[in-house]
């Protein structure tokens, strides 16, 4: 076997999983695991979102050294899923070349999800978190309408433009435009509920995510790179819906929007929109009941910390350390990324509505509304990231096999 052709094979699926979604850490571990398989020793991987490369020595004794820049990429649970499969399946067998070429082409080279799938599964996704944030039955069919705009946008501009401050506030900005329109001619009573479900469908949670994972496991570097695009991302959406509000004085600050009074209608609605977004990030057959009964359990325990101890911040919490628990143990069952379940199941936790309202709050002069709901927003993401230490403690300690 020619070990340059061996190491290239290894590290494009490496760069492949990391293009599709794949947390930085697991990728590079899953790539030192390859290169153990396949006898390669004094191996020095380093991987970023944008860059993975590897030094090596060859069984033979010579010192190898391969580069990839990685360009674009997205969220593709199925495909990281059948990359996940390729490497523990290429651990054991060490296939030939050939053989490994060929199984990772055929992952490369499937077709896309088609397309009215994908419209189909964004406007679940927007019309669900509508509901969950207050949207009666006219605001809600609004929302449907605006989510089909923002997925429309994102197919037809994301291609041209990666940068995600530029396509954000250019998506924001124009579903912004929409949604106020409709309420001038009287399609929506209540124009903040509508953009806060919406706009989940623009939040990169799991930017986010793995950006705070990868601090957890001290890869400062790539951490921050995902949790820096995250941000601005963010203020892409703040500004792209900011700008609308300017021009019509459109929005509701004095009576801010929250949840849902039904806890029926927020577990039902939560659960329905993860379940869009797991047919739009492409998480196929039994993982999407695992997604919706892992949505369920997150947000039914935050509703009953809640209940007993009325304070978010604990509530965010116990939430997401059960999402954080639950996503290990799925995924040991199913033997796939953890990060399928964690990033679905997070998703009502992640603070829209917040966000909305501090911009909101900063475009009005409203300070006591942006401080407060800017708090609200820091003290969410604090609560998920202590969430998240707690279940990754539990694994190193309790659950991981020593190597």
């Amino acid at each position: 076997m020619h070990n340059e052709k061996t190491l290239s094979l290894i590290l494009d699926a490496g760069a492949a999983m990391v293009r599709c979604g794949g947390e930085t850490h697991r990728v590079e571990d899953t790539v030192y695991r390859m290169l153990a398989a396949f006898d390669f020793t004094d191996c020095n991987v380093w991987v970023v979102p944008s860059n993975l490369q590897a030094t090596v020595t060859s069984p033979e004794g010579a010192v190898l050294t391969q580069i990839r820049h990685i360009r674009g990429g997205g969220i593709d649970f199925e495909t990281l899923d059948k990359l996940n499969t390729l490497s523990r399946w290429a651990c054991a067998e060490k296939p030939s070349e050939t053989v490994f070429a060929e199984r990772l082409e055929e992952i490369r080279s499937a077709p896309p999800q088609r397309a009215w799938i994908t419209c189909l599964a964004s406007v679940v996704g927007g019309w669900g978190f509508a509901l969950f944030f207050g949207c009666g039955l006219l605001d809600s069919l609004i929302a449907a309408a605006a989510s089909f705009l923002i997925i429309t946008l994102i197919r037809r501009l994301s291609p041209k433009e990666g940068n995600p401050l530029i396509l954000n506030f250019t998506v924001s900005l124009l579903t912004e435009l929409f949604i106020i329109l409709a309420g001038k001619v009287g399609l929506g009573d209540n124009t903040d509920c509508i953009t806060i479900g919406v706009v989940m469908l623009l939040i990169s949670g799991l930017g986010a995510m793995n950006g705070l994972r990868d601090l957890v496991h001290l890869d400062t570097v790539s951490g921050l790179i995902n949790i820096v695009a995250s941000v601005t991302g963010a203020i892409g959406i703040a500004l792209g819906i900011a700008l609308p509000i300017l021009l019509f004085h459109s929005g509701g600050g004095e009576a801010v929007s929250g949840l849902n009074p039904s806890v029926v209608i927020q577990l039902l609605s939560a659960t329905a929109a993860c379940v869009g977004f797991a047919v739009w990030f492409r998480v196929r057959g039994v993982k999407i009941l695992y997604c919706a009964l892992g949505t369920f359990l997150s947000w039914g325990t935050y509703l009953l910390v809640y209940r007993l101890h009325p304070n978010a911040f604990g509530a965010t919490l116990a939430a997401s350390v059960v999402c954080g628990l639950y996503a290990q143990i799925t995924a040991r069952i199913n033997k796939t990324p953890a990060t399928i379940f964690t990033t679905i199941c997070l998703l009502p936790l992640i603070p829209g509505s917040s966000l909305y309202y501090t911009v909101y709050g900063v475009v009005t002069r409203n300070t006591a509304l942006s401080y407060a709901k800017g708090v609200d927003f820091g003290m969410t993401c604090f609560g998920i990231v202590l969430g998240f230490m707690v279940v990754e403690v539990a694994n190193r300690f309790l659950w991981r096999r020593p190597r």
